[in-house]
């Protein structure tokens, strides 16, 4: 089982990547899973067949398999061969209908919960100086994703606050104009804008820079009605 599932994501290509780097250092493995569950909920799974990927979802379903029991307990979950071992059932008949017949599954815990399922179509084990080499891997995969993921939201916060500096300033600049033109004070002039905003439907960045852009002209009679209204006196 060679054949990759799309994948949508960068943490779901991730996944992929570490299931065939998995595959490749485990003699007698014909297929990978990987499970990622980050500590905010998020999840990503990826398999290198499809057949696999429903392997996934049915113990996300059932709560029962090699991939989920190795998660909840944090150690290597073998089954040598399903057709003896029937810890599992749904799993078992599964993993029998799509010709499986083992699997060894290694769970990773570096900030985010990694688990590596590895399947063979033969009775086999995965060896335990190999299973370190899996969750090594794993731990290694779940490090990076987490320091993108750092570096992202630094980055989208960063993009926000500039967002909002730029918006303040603008909406300062319109209160000044406001004022200005109303000989009225910093509170009274954000009420009047606030008050346009919620008439008009639009942000109230949005109608400071219309006043920004045109400086108040034409709209000095519609200012002071709406001032009127804010001090009660409309």
């Amino acid at each position: 089982m060679t054949r990759p599932v799309d994948t949508t994501s960068e943490a779901a290509a991730a996944a992929l990547r570490l299931g065939r780097r998995a595959m490749r250092c485990s003699a007698g493995c014909r297929g990978a899973t990987v499970v990622l569950r980050f500590p905010d909920g998020e999840r990503h799974s990826a398999a290198t067949h499809p057949d696999l990927a429903a392997l996934v979802a049915l113990q996300e379903e059932t709560g029962e398999g090699p991939d989920a029991e190795a998660a909840r307990s944090g150690r290597p979950v073998s089954a040598a061969d399903l057709v003896t071992d029937a810890r599992w059932p749904d799993f078992r008949v599964a993993a029998l209908e799509r010709g499986l017949r083992a699997c060894t599954a290694v769970p990773a815990a570096e900030g985010a919960t990694t688990t590596v399922a590895l399947y063979a179509f033969r009775p086999w084990r995965l060896p335990a100086s190999v299973q370190e080499v899996v969750r090594v891997l794993a731990e290694e995969t779940a490090e990076g994703l987490l320091r993108e993921h750092a570096r992202a939201g630094a980055e989208a916060e960063a993009d926000q606050l500039r967002t909002a500096m730029a918006s303040r300033a603008v909406i300062d600049q319109a209160g000044g104009i406001v004022m200005h033109m109303l000989d009225c004070d910093a509170d009274h002039a954000f009420d009047v804008l606030r008050t346009l905003s919620q008439r008009t439907n639009r942000k109230l960045s949005a109608v400071a820079a219309r006043i920004v852009r045109v400086r108040g002209r034409g709209s000095t009679r519609e200012l002071r009605r709406l001032l009127g209204e804010v001090r009660g006196e409309g």
